[in-house]
Parts: structure tokens; sequence; C-alpha cells
């Protein structure tokens, strides 16, 4: 096995570790996270120093590292990480569920973790750092442009575009060919039946869609 080290001790991080765990590809080596957490664990990865330690790690033959942070309400933080991870040339796989189904014809780009029972179907393109996660269904030609979140139990309809830095909340729907801009959140439960501009948050019913604010 590989090894890889891990990005963020949250509760994003414990989805992520049992999925690394059940695919068999990877050997945790374990965390990095704040100064405020050195010391702490997660089963039998502990946090091993800051994002400071991330070249000394690369210079020891790590090659690979994954970001374990979740969406936080934007993606910035994600975005950060995954540019100094690429800049001192680490490689960010993607962690995918084994429960997980994917198209043979969908395209994902790197960073992204799928999680379990997810669905992703014929010719959608998932962009990088996108977390789909558990029980999400993303359905044929979709777009999910990079550092989205599509949060539990969501279910995209065919055809859908979702922007970036975006959040879909759980168990949102989004109904077939909607386009949603790019630093928006859209609220559990949301039915979305109409396009969303960018930096809008939005909740509602189907006819009682509303933009609360500006992002």
């Amino acid at each position: 096995m590989e090894d890889i080290i891990l990005l963020g001790l949250g509760g994003h991080a414990h989805s992520v570790v049992d999925s690394i765990e059940q695919a068999g590809k990877y050997n945790i080596i374990g965390f990095l996270d704040t100064q405020e957490m050195q010391g702490k664990y997660y089963r039998d990865y502990t946090v091993l120093g800051t994002d400071d330690a991330l070249k000394k790690y690369y210079d020891s033959g790590i090659r690979n590292a994954f970001v374990t942070i979740g969406f936080m309400g934007h993606g910035d933080i994600r975005n950060q990480l995954h540019e100094r991870l690429k800049d001192i040339g680490y490689e960010v796989p993607n962690v995918i569920d084994s429960s997980a189904v994917i198209s043979k014809s969908a395209k994902l780009a790197d960073g992204i973790f799928v999680g379990k029972n997810a669905v992703i179907n014929a010719n959608a393109k998932i962009e990088t750092m996108c977390i789909i996660n558990t029980g999400v269904i993303v359905e044929h030609d979709c777009v999910i442009e990079e550092f989205s979140h599509v949060a539990v139990g969501s279910v995209l309809c065919g055809g859908v575009t979702v922007g970036k830095h975006t959040l879909i909340g759980a168990n949102a729907t989004v109904i077939q060919e909607r386009i949603i801009g790019s630093h928006c959140i859209i609220g559990a439960g949301t039915v979305v039946s109409k396009d969303i501009q960018d930096n809008r948050i939005c909740y509602g019913a189907m006819e009682k869609l509303r933009n609360v604010e500006d992002c």
C-alpha cells in the first residue's frame, strides 16, 4: 500500500478514514492540523504536526495527501490547502467509498471524496476537490465545479450545473437542467426549481425559494 497523510482531524475526516480503510489502497500515516490539535487522535491515527510539516513528510518519501477538512461554509480553506499540496508536489487522489456507484462515463478530477452509497451517473463531471457525500445522487450530465460540496441525501437531477465553492445542503433536490452559481449555499431540504445566481444563500420549498442575503 502507498502511504498517505491527511489534513484536518474533524468529523469529515472520520468518513474519509473509513472509506480509505475499506478500499485498502493507502496506509494512513496520520494527520496534520492546527497547533491547538497537536496530540489529538482518531482511532490509531495521531495528529503528527501542523501544515508546516508537509514539506518534511514529502521529503521523507510520502507522495499522497488528502484534505479531510469539510466545507465549513465555504471552500476557501480546502482551496488553499490543495494549492499548497500541489506546490510541494503531492498527489491528491480521489477517495471513493467502496459502496459508491460511479458510471464508467463519468469524469472525476482530483481530490474528490465520494461517500457511502453515492451515485454518480453517466457523463457527469466532478471537478477538483468536491465532496459528494453519503447517499447523494448526481444524475446524468451534471457538472459540479471545483471545491463544492453536495451534502448527505441530496439529489441533482439530470443536466444540473453547480458552480464553484457552493454547498448543496442535506436532502436538497435540484430539478433537471437548473444552474446554481458559484459561492452559494442551498439550505437543507430546499427544492430548487429555477436558476440561482452567484453569491446567494437560498432555502425554501419549490414555490417559495428565497434569496436571503449575499454570501
